[in-house]
This record gives structure tokens, sequence and C-alpha cells, in this order.
């Protein structure tokens, strides 16, 4: 008799991005795999792009099986461009699914998920969803793991759910297969009532900083209203930190007992690794960011420009790591990175790790100037491995955040060799303690003089070395040895319940 407690994890949101939520979702579900008391199932269903019936049609024929099966791939791997003709389909097949959707909620129609096999569809798969954050070595396993699939898209789970009539109402999905659904955010939808609903609870911003997220009336109701749906169906929301919690508990007090904190997991990818400057100066050079870098003449003046601004040997810099959007503060940082570059140390250098978000004009415009004459650098698509070279040969690595849930970044680089500096809001107390040197995330003036106390006399600096020490340890709190078991008691203690 299997006695494994039965899990479908949600993998939507690793397909978006790098790190957040996205590399929480890779690496929870490699846990979950390797938890010999669970039998884990990944869900996938596209973010906006419906199945239409290839599932479906798949399981009523063993002719063409794979036509279908492939055909399903394509629709998960959300295909851009194309004819008009296939722009025409996709928007046809996406409308009309939301407008099915809609219908069969108001009729009380059920989904149906459907099992399907991935194994001839490992490399769409790992590149899709899992290779930005686990090793080439869980490529097997992963591939020939257990996976389900929904029809519907995310997107048009969400408008059954905003679209009037019955607004703040969601679709039934029959998860009656699984003892349990973890969702990676609020989730729109109702589970079977044999099913424990858990959402991840990574923050509330979109509720308590509205006005810097982009669509924001839409993310407003879409992050609010599936919640207090799940809630409302006896789901529990595992939170990433105690101030996530307390958000929480703010808008939906009455859920106290069904709000445990595990905090997030760090990649493997983090260790400390010492670098020559010339490897640092590759890293920037080959993946500088195209939608904000300077224009030049032609080639030769561009590679000459950044032979002159990235030289080997003498590339001292700061950095922050995050999508270039209003509550991550690039504003604040460039102001205080300037007024040390101009009274103090004129050499030094700024590198922001993150692509343009929302809302970032103003950044964007603030930075150029400086961009173009060679003092500070936009990257993106930086490899774990590179990023983990940069946090180690900064001068120091700035979080100064409005908000966040957890930020992962400021712990990356502790257990890199970095020392950090990041602003004093509840939750950096909370994850850095004190391996960080605080500041108020609107003063220019506490921003510098934080970055400055750390960097005053170099790598050699008492305060510096005392940090990276300190950070060292911090940071070991947040490995997957000690996060693991949290998650095992967790699945334990619902196992128990359920019994």
């Amino acid at each position: 008799m299997n006695n494994k407690l039965r899990v479908l994890n949600e993998l939507r949101p690793a397909a978006e991005g790098f790190a957040g939520i996205p590399q929480e979702t890779r690496i929870l579900h490699a846990l979950f795999l390797e938890n010999e008391a669970l039998e884990t199932t990944g869900l996938l269903n596209g973010n906006v792009n419906p199945l239409k019936g290839f599932i479906v049609a798949k399981e009523k024929t063993k002719q063409d099986r794979f036509y279908f099966k492939s055909a399903a791939a394509l629709e998960l791997s959300e295909p851009q461009g194309g004819s008009r003709f296939d722009g025409i389909l996709r928007r046809y097949s996406r409308y009309g699914g939301m407008a099915r959707l809609k219908i069969g909620l108001l009729l009380r129609r059920g989904i149906k998920l459907h099992d399907i096999e991935m194994s001839d569809f490992g490399d769409f798969l790992w590149r899709k969803y899992f290779s930005k954050s686990l090793s080439a070595r869980r490529y097997d396993e992963i591939v020939d793991a257990r996976y389900a699939a929904l029809v519907p898209s995310w997107n048009g789970q969400q408008a059954a759910g905003y679209l009037p009539p019955a607004r703040g109402r969601y679709p039934r999905v029959d998860t009656s297969k699984y003892d349990v659904m973890v969702a990676q955010t609020p989730w729109p939808g109702v589970v079977s009532p044999n099913t424990q609903l858990v959402v991840r609870f990574h923050d509330a911003i979109p509720i308590f900083y509205p006005h810097t997220i982009h669509n924001s009336y839409r993310h407003q109701f879409i992050h609010y209203f599936p919640l207090k749906s799940n809630l409302a169906h006896g789901g529990i929301c595992v939170c990433n930190s105690e101030n996530s919690r307390t958000e929480l508990l703010k808008m939906f007090p009455e859920v106290e007992d069904r709000a445990p904190v595990i905090p997030c997991i760090v990649a493997d990818d983090y260790y400390e690794e010492q670098v020559a400057n010339e490897t640092v100066c590759e890293v920037v050079g080959n993946t500088l960011e195209p939608d904000t870098e300077p224009k030049f003449e032609d080639v030769r003046d561009r590679l000459s420009f950044y032979r002159r601004s990235i030289k080997p040997g003498s590339f001292k810099y700061i950095m922050m790591v995050s999508t270039i959007e209003p509550r991550k503060n690039h504003s604040r940082l460039i102001a205080a990175w300037n007024q040390i570059r101009v009274n103090r140390d004129p050499d030094l250098k700024l590198v922001i790790v993150g692509r343009p978000g929302w809302s970032c004009s103003d950044v964007i415009a603030s930075m150029k100037p400086f961009q173009e004459r060679g003092m500070l650098f936009n990257i993106s698509r930086v490899s774990s491995g590179d990023l983990r070279r940069l946090y180690n040969h900064a001068e120091a690595v700035v979080c100064p955040s409005i908000a966040e849930g957890f930020d992962l970044s400021g712990i990356e680089a502790m257990l890199s060799g970095g020392a950090v500096a990041a602003s004093d809001i509840p939750v950096h107390r909370e994850v850095y303690g004190e391996a960080c040197e605080y500041f108020n995330p609107y003063s220019t003036m506490q921003a510098a003089d934080a970055i400055w106390r750390i960097i005053e006399r170099g790598k050699e600096t008492e305060r510096r070395k005392e940090l990276v020490e300190r950070g060292a340890r911090q940071g070991l709190n947040y490995r997957k040895d000690r996060i693991g078991p949290m998650w095992e008691q967790f699945f334990e203690d619902l196992k128990s319940r359920k019994r």
C-alpha cells in the first residue's frame, strides 16, 4: 500500500524569469521530489495560452498521440510571432477559452486535470522550467517525474474570477487524485474537498504598495481575491518570512492558525570563490543589457569605450541585483553612489544587475549620463556562477528596496563572500540580522554613509571583514539542509491530520 502523501505542485511561475518566485518554484519542486514521503506531480498550464483540445485528444485515441503531445508542449512554450493567421487563432483560442471558463463557472462545471508524460520532451521541460536554477545533474530526475496539465491558462482562470458576473469566484478543478496542492502564488481555482490547498505566500506588495506595481488595479484584484477564495475554502498559507505573515494577518486575522513560516531556500550555486579582476571585467563586458546600453557609431568605438571603462586590475565597483522597478529604489542607490563618487572615491563604479521592468523611465534616464561616461553598467541575463563571482569581487552589495517579501540577493551575496548594505525595513532586519549595514531607504546621505563604512579602506577594513564573517554564518540559515526539514515536518503534520 502506498502511504505517500500525493502532492500536486504548481510549476507555472518557474517558466518566468531567473530569481524570486520562479527560482523558489524550481528549488521547491526539486526538494519535494527528493522527499521519499511524497509522491510529487508537477502541474503544467500556460500563463496566457490554453492547451486547446490537445491534451484531451491525446487521451481519447492512441492515433497521432505524439502529435498531440507535441502540440501541447508547443502551447506550453507560449509561442510568439508567426503569421497573422497564427496570431488570430491564438487570440480566438485565448478569448474563447476565457468565455468558456466563465460560462462553466456560472454553471458550476469543474475542470479536469490530465496526466501528461514529458519524458519525450525533456529538452523543452528542462529549458522552459528548470535550467535557470537547478544543476544539470538533476535533469533525468526532473524529466522522468510525474506531470499533469490543465487545458485552461492561468490568465484564463484569473479572468473567470475577474470579469463580472460573480466576481471573486473561481473555477473548481478536479484534484481528487491528490492529498495536497501547492500553489506558488494565490491560486485562481478551487480544489476538490479531499485536497488540502497550500499557498506559498511571498508578500502583500500589491495591497500595501499598490503604487509600485504595473497594471495596478488588475494586480490588486488577482492577488487579493484568489487569496481570499483560497482561505475561505480552507487553504493554508506558508509564509516566506514573519514579515509576510504579519501582512497576511493584517488582511485576514482569522487565519492565524493556518499561516506557518518557512523561509526561502538559497540556491546551491552561491559560495565563496576568489576570482581575478579580469574575470569580473569579462562578465560585465559580456552581459550588458541591450535595452539600456549607450549607442555607438560602430563596433570599434564600442570596443574602445569598454576597454577604457572596464580595465582589469583597477575595476572597482558596488552592485545591486534586481529588476528595475519602483519599489526596488534604484534612484536612491544611484544618488548615494554618485555622492560617494564625487566626494570620496571618483574611481568607484556602479553595476546594476537586472532588466528594465515597469515605471522605470526616470531611473533609466538617471542612469544614462553615467553609462555614457563609463561609470555605471547595467547588465542582465547573468548566470548564477557569474553572479556569484560579481558578489564576491564587489566592494559592497546594496539592497535598497522600499519593500520586500524576502530578498534573497543579500543572502546570495553573503554566501559568496560579499559585504551587504541594506535598507532598514522589517524583512531585511529579520533575514539579514546583524550581518549587514542598514540605512533609511528614503535618505541618500544615510545610504552613502552606510556604503562608505563598508568600503572606506577597501577590502581590508575591519567593518567589512566583520560583515563578511557574519554574513557567511547568517547565509547558512537558508541552505537546503536547514529549510528542507521544515518542509518535511510541515508535510508530516498534514499527513497526520489527514489520518
